[in-house]
């Protein structure tokens, strides 16, 4: 086993490349060391690296492109209780429900830390990781006495026998890999995977099942038989506490790459790579102590662990979980779920977030369905989902003002709006079965075979919802003409209001002022229209209509979207609010919001819609909330929903599909992204910019001290620290404003010429900023001047009495 064993072997006919690979893309002019031949020195044009393989969560994926032709190496970890007969190799798939630490990810793969746990035992193994550099990554295994962990080396695509093999040299602790381009004759990329453990086995096989069918038969590796083919697996097995380092390099020159490997092998070298690495991330990521300790890190943490490679695309965002994914060919997503996962990542990455935006809205139809789900076997053409595309583009763009990914986003945004209400060929609205001027949800009849449950059918209806069982339509009838409901469902109604006002925002940022009028126009008309007919005065709230004029008394938290749209009245609002959110036969509780009703008959289902609580359900309705200006509703529901994340996040690392009512994971997936909402909304009450109040900062009254630091807003960095007795406010590392209680400040908008905003808080408060160097102010508040202020050292301050009030100061 001493030798390197390696066929010569190079394919004449195309590689057959599916790779799952990486989310960092490096444009690369790498000169490697040169292995002659007619076409000169080689190199790498691209190379992506990190743990993008859905089966392989404790893994790295490097994928390059070279030749105009890609190539792909992978690296994962198995791990078992020592040589002991029956116990399996854990590795694989099986990780997924192993985890016990979702640490961080770094969105540039630069540190990556995870652990799981072989049952029934409770000591973990902690892999951490790191992309060194463009074709490198290092890493540290940690175990307790008595385990035995495997590195095993395979290829993430059906690579064909003669296109590529691995070999082991255990005399140097090593596995090298082959991959061979299709009618290159004299060059071959290489990987190079090394350990500076003693190996207690090794060997490379047919296949990643030879391997571990071989490692569970014999209880250890070892090199089989001879055979004619070329090896598609290989692994390194070694054993103890010691923490074990490895690398893994991807080059050109065999000699280059052990040397190379080898000397990063040197003792402390990848623990000081790692120390560093990990302390960079976390000094330059978002983070909060004292209230809601811990949000951005975690809803980080899911999503960039979530985050897979979708080939047909060539695009790298979060899935909606990897074990969704797993079953879906590679990658999966929502189409709601993935501009909420938009939405969470542009916290970190413009990168991660421009390509998700891109990934769902590439599977938009030619008709202009954006679909319900999409992945690698197929989507559902005869269905779309909550209208939410707009909103969280315009969210989005405030971050980093990426204008390109808003001028390829708006052409389809629009065209999926206009899908809702236009004629599918026969004079019928695709989703206004009755031609009342509002929404159903619907599903297309005639569409493709292969869409997930079929298709021009109820469920399929309700489906499109995104709340596929909720028993809002338990009573309803699918219309096979229509293709629609009989019913007008207030959120759906009110999406398609928000998405018009919010097309109207990205019309006008682009300068397309008559597109940005028309919307607008629309906005106004349907909010009216909503108004007039699915207002319910008797009860109260907004309710969902059948055909024949019947309202609909089940209710859910769609039924507060119409303040999410900015369609309610303010009386609406409160009445909404008062009599029915905060009603505890209805809604409220230790635990908010159940998706019926608590004093529903089906409350007690207690399953998936059937009054579990989701996270995307309280996000719209806390923006509702926040947009009414509830504050202190706003912050208890913040509270609640951080509380119910937590709870199972601190002990399981869960980051659930759904929870009970009473709290805890309600049995749906354990690692789904959108989970991770119920972290957002205690993020904005530190801060937030929406499309109706601007820059919005502070909580009222909050029950303790808490810092929120590096939240990007217009390409500017912010901390905001809060408190009962203090509000404060940093832009770029400066303080620019301050206040000596808990408040909420809105529309905040600095300018060369003055300031204005407005403040509400519950005890009369001193206000001071830091938006002027120097001069004299005119300070007017509530459109009547008070006075002048002086700037002095950069400082200017003045009194502002309890209540809210619109504050101008003015050179």
């Amino acid at each position: 086993m001493g030798n390197m064993r390696l066929s010569k072997a190079v394919c004449n006919r195309p590689l057959l490349i599916l790779p799952l690979v990486t989310n960092l893309v490096f444009a690369l002019n790498l000169r490697a060391q040169q292995r002659g031949g007619s076409d000169g020195e080689p190199r790498f044009d691209r190379v992506m690296i990190d743990a993008l393989d859905a089966d392989a969560w404790n893994g790295v994926v490097i994928m390059a492109k070279a030749y105009q032709q890609q190539i792909s190496f992978a690296l994962r970890v198995g791990s078992r209780r020592g040589h002991i007969w029956g116990d399996h190799i854990l590795d694989g798939e099986q990780i997924f429900d192993a985890v016990n630490e979702v640490g961080p990810h770094a969105p540039d793969a630069s540190y990556c830390r995870l652990s799981w746990r072989r049952p029934p035992h409770e000591a973990p193994v902690t892999l951490e990781w790191s992309r060194l550099d463009a074709t490198t990554v290092v890493g540290r295994l940690n175990s307790a006495q008595g385990f035995q962990l495997v590195l095993e080396t395979y290829f993430p695509s059906p690579g064909g026998r003669t296109t590529a093999a691995y070999a082991v040299d255990e005399s140097r602790r090593a596995i090298l890999g082959e991959r061979y381009f299709d009618k290159v004759f004299n060059q071959v990329a290489r990987l190079v995977v090394m350990t500076d453990r003693p190996l207690t086995g090794s060997g490379a096989y047919r296949s990643l099942a030879a391997l571990q069918a071989g490692i569970d038969g014999s209880g250890r590796l070892m090199e089989p038989l001879p055979t004619d083919y070329l090896p598609q697996a290989a692994g390194l097995e070694f054993a103890d506490s010691t923490p074990a380092h490895f690398v893994a390099v991807l080059g050109w020159d065999k000699e280059s790459l052990l040397n190379q490997a080898s000397a990063l092998l040197a003792a402390g070298k990848i623990d000081g790579i790692l120390k560093e690495k990990s302390e960079a991330y976390q000094a330059r990521r978002p983070s909060v102590t004292g209230l809601f300790a811990g949000a951005p890190e975690a809803m980080g943490n899911s999503m960039f662990w979530n985050t897979l490679y979708a080939p047909q695309f060539d695009l790298s965002f979060p899935s909606i979980s990897r074990k969704w994914a797993s079953r879906w060919g590679g990658w999966v997503v929502g189409e709601w779920d993935c501009f909420f996962g938009a939405i969470m990542t542009s916290l970190e990455d413009q990168t991660i977030t421009s390509a998700g935006i891109r990934g769902i809205l590439s599977s938009q139809s030619d008709a202009g369905v954006v679909p319900n789900m999409a992945s690698a076997a197929g989507n559902s053409p005869d269905r779309s989902q909550p209208p939410v595309g707009s909103y969280a583009v315009w969210k989005v763009y405030q971050r980093h003002q990426d204008r390109a990914l808003v001028e390829w986003a708006y052409p389809r945004l629009k065209k999926w709006h206009e899908w809702w209400l236009s004629d599918r060929g026969d004079g019928q609205p695709w989703r206004d079965g009755n031609r009342d001027g509002l929404l159903e949800w619907g599903s297309n009849r005639g569409s493709s075979l292969s869409t997930p449950n079929g298709s021009g059918h109820l469920q399929g209806a309700r489906n499109e919802s995104g709340m596929d069982d909720s028993p809002m339509y338990d009573d309803v009838t699918y219309d096979p003409h229509t293709y629609t409901m009989n019913l007008a469902d207030v959120g759906l109604n009110s999406l398609y209001t928000l998405d018009a006002e919010c097309l109207a925002k990205l019309a006008a940022i682009l300068g397309r002022d008559e597109d940005s009028r028309k919307f607008a126009v629309e906005y106004e008309q349907m909010k009216q229209l909503i108004r007039e007919k699915l207002w319910n005065e008797k009860d109260g709230i907004y309710e969902n209509r059948y055909w024949d004029g019947r309202f609909s008394n089940r209710l859910s938290p769609t039924n507060f979207y119409p303040m999410f749209a900015g369609i309610a009245t303010p009386e609406q609002a409160e009445r909404m609010v008062k009599e029915h959110l905060l009603n505890p036969k209805e809604f409220w509780g230790k635990y908010v919001v159940p998706t019926i009703a608590r004093n529903d008959p089906v409350f007690s289902d207690q399953f998936y819609w059937r009054g579990d609580i989701w996270g995307p359900t309280n996000y719209m309705l806390y923006e509702g909330i926040n947009r009414y200006r509830f504050d202190q509703v706003a912050l208890e529901l913040a509270q609640k929903s951080y509380d119910l994340f937590m709870d199972d996040w601190r002990i399981n690392q869960h980051d659930d599909e759904q929870y009970y009512a009473w709290g805890g994971s309600a049995g749906g997936d354990t690692h789904y992204t959108w989970g991770a909402l119920l972290c957002l909304m205690p993020l904005e009450q530190y801060i937030d910019v929406n499309p109706w109040e601007g820059l919005r900062f502070g909580m009222l009254d909050p029950p303790t001290q808490g810092k929120f630091r590096g939240e990007i807003w217009e390409n500017h960095t912010y901390d905001i620290s809060v408190g009962p007795n203090q509000t404060v406010l940093s832009r770029d590392g400066q303080e620019r404003w301050e206040a000596n209680a808990g408040v909420v400040v809105r529309n905040y908008q600095p300018s060369a010429s003055g300031l204005t905003f407005d403040v509400r808080g519950d005890r009369p408060v001193a206000v001071v900023t830091r938006e002027f160097t120097e001069g004299e102010l005119n300070l007017t508040i509530d459109g009547k001047p008070v006075g002048k202020v002086q700037v002095q050292q950069g400082r200017a301050s003045f009194p502002v009495a309890a209540g809210e009030h619109s504050i101008e100061l003015a050179r």
